[in-house]
């Protein structure tokens, strides 16, 4: 009976062996299958992080042109508006004391609009407040177009960070499945069983852990 003990402990161990090679061969073989597929997505999360913070700098540069435009033009409009209020009141003024001269001054730094409706009735200037009102209505519009193009590039810039958040998790997905190939590489080498099923069970439990959070990241689409 001594004498078979040793025979049975050989015929056992190869095959214990052999055993927790196949599962290390497995477990390396879907690791760095699971770690490229990562790697590729935070790859193309990180072209679309590129990609909408482009645009949103683009979008946010173009809608400050055209709000800045539009200020600018309101700052005219109410110049000018202004400065039609004062010639008019003056230009009344003095026709009202028959002074031919002034008047005829002041009316000829009129807009060319309101000079026309005075011309055609001094009562009626309705044609002139209509332009003023479609140079507004105008203006307006520049600001509402202005504040759009600022929404679309705040939108494409949480698009962005919502890019590079999910990058940053396949990232993090890729170094897992790393260090799952590192405690595999540790348990094939040949050492005390006990360590080696340690570093295997330990390299199942970060595997387990990589998959399940790699599942949960939307992939790009």
């Amino acid at each position: 009976m001594a004498d078979q003990d040793p025979t049975a402990q050989v015929t056992t161990s190869p095959e214990k062996t052999s055993r927790l090679e196949i599962i290390i061969t497995v477990l390396l073989g879907a690791a760095t299958v699971l770690g490229a597929l990562a790697a590729y997505n935070a790859a193309l999360w990180g072209g679309e992080l590129q990609s909408s913070y482009a645009k949103s700098i683009a979008g946010t540069n173009e809608a400050n042109t055209v709000y800045l435009e539009a200020l600018n033009d309101l700052s005219a409009f109410e110049m000018n508006d202004l400065r039609d209020d004062i010639m008019y009141t003056q230009w009344k003024d003095n026709n009202a004391k028959g002074d031919v001269e002034d008047a005829n001054y002041f009316f000829s730094k009129l807009s060319p609009g309101f000079q026309k409706d005075l011309l055609d009735d001094p009562q009626d200037v309705s044609a002139y407040e209509k332009e003023q009102q479609e140079q507004l209505d105008s203006i307006n519009a520049q600001f509402l177009l202005a504040n759009r193009q600022h929404d679309t590039a705040d939108s494409l810039m949480a698009r962005g960070n919502t890019a590079n958040k999910h990058g940053d998790d396949f990232t993090l997905c890729t170094v897992l499945f790393t260090v799952v190939l590192f405690f595999l590489g540790l348990a094939s080498l040949k050492t005390k069983p006990v360590i080696q099923y340690t570093y295997v069970i330990l390299a199942c439990v970060i595997f387990l852990l990589s998959v399940i959070r790699l599942v949960t990241i939307p992939f790009p689409g």
